[in-house]
């Protein structure tokens, strides 16, 4: 930026001096353009960092989900594609059932007979021939056994996993034969979410002082040059991790030269149409805030010019 503003001071001196020759070009005129350049070119640097702060770390997030199915088993069939769309309730992958069904159907027995025994109870406690302790046994027995039996089928239901949203899959490298577990630390395939994105700026800390909700933003992504996209700020984030205290049995490290932390902005888009913005696509952005209107221009020529040296830049 301080490159563009001496070039266009420079052409300024060159129009003023040597092609309309209004002023002349002496030692003591070279003396003041130094000094007017300098300070001009300072002031405006100041007060764009100030009123259209200028982030060039600028990212796109999606939420991702760990798929892990609730039951442990043999994969049996696989339908569908990596980086294939997906609706919420489409089946990802499904686990040999036969199992879980065997665990229903006994259970599902044992359950009967347990309400024989029920019954039986009952009537013999209504007429008197049995203690109502045998009946309590009879009702405890069918009821645990009833609780089984509700478990055994939610396993028989969970061998099918489902998209819990709309989304992708795209490190798909589960097949059928092999054996998937229900343990956390062992994810089968990454969903990644469709119907969320989160834009994220950082900026330091002392360009957010005038910064706030809803100020215009010019966005500048990597993957389409020549394009500025408009946005609003959405929110800005009130925390960094630098400044939080997890609970730890390690006393804290205060050294005196810590690494100053920036801070995040949330960002959201307007409408772009048809564009696709994948995660992990980057860019630069500026925030306008309603201060310093005038100096805007500037802070627009400069992003515009980043976005165009996007068709050059490998």
């Amino acid at each position: 930026m301080i490159a563009f503003l001496t070039i266009c001071y420079c052409g300024i001196l060159w129009l003023l001096f040597f092609k309309l020759k209004l002023l002349p070009w002496n030692r003591n005129s070279q003396i003041a353009a130094a000094g007017i350049g300098i300070f001009a070119i300072l002031a405006l640097v100041i007060a764009m960092n100030l009123f259209q702060p200028y982030s060039q770390d600028v990212r796109v997030y999606q939420r991702v989900i760990q798929i892990v199915p609730r039951v442990t088993g043999r994969v049996i069939e696989v339908p569908i594609r990596a980086n294939e769309p997906l609706k919420a309730g489409d089946v990802l992958f499904r686990i040999s059932p036969d199992p879980f069904q065997f665990a229903v159907d006994r259970l599902e027995a044992d359950l009967e007979l347990k309400k024989i025994i029920l019954d039986d109870a009952k009537a013999l406690t209504s007429a008197g021939a049995a203690a109502q302790i045998k009946r309590d046994r009879a009702q405890a027995a069918y009821d645990q056994t009833l609780a089984m039996f509700n478990d055994a089928q939610v396993d028989l239901r969970e061998t099918t996993v489902y998209a819990p949203t709309d989304g992708i899959v795209t490190n798909l490298a589960l097949r059928p034969g092999q054996i998937a577990s229900q343990m956390a630390s062992l994810p089968l395939m990454t969903f990644l979410e469709t119907e969320t994105r989160t834009i994220i700026a950082t900026f330091s800390q002392s360009a957010l002082e005038f910064v706030h909700t809803g100020d215009a933003v010019e966005i500048a992504f990597d993957r389409l040059p020549g394009r500025i996209l408009n946005a609003r700020v959405q929110a800005i984030i009130p925390a960094t991790g630098q400044g939080q205290l997890p609970p730890s049995g390690a006393l804290m490290e205060w050294t005196t030269s810590p690494i100053p932390g920036r801070f995040g902005v949330a960002l959201e888009l307007g409408d772009i149409g048809d564009l696709t913005i994948p995660a992990g696509t980057s860019g630069v952005a500026a925030v306008y805030t309603d201060r310093a209107q005038a100096i805007r221009i500037i802070r627009k020529v400069v992003i515009r010019m980043t976005t165009w040296l996007n068709y050059v830049i490998l």
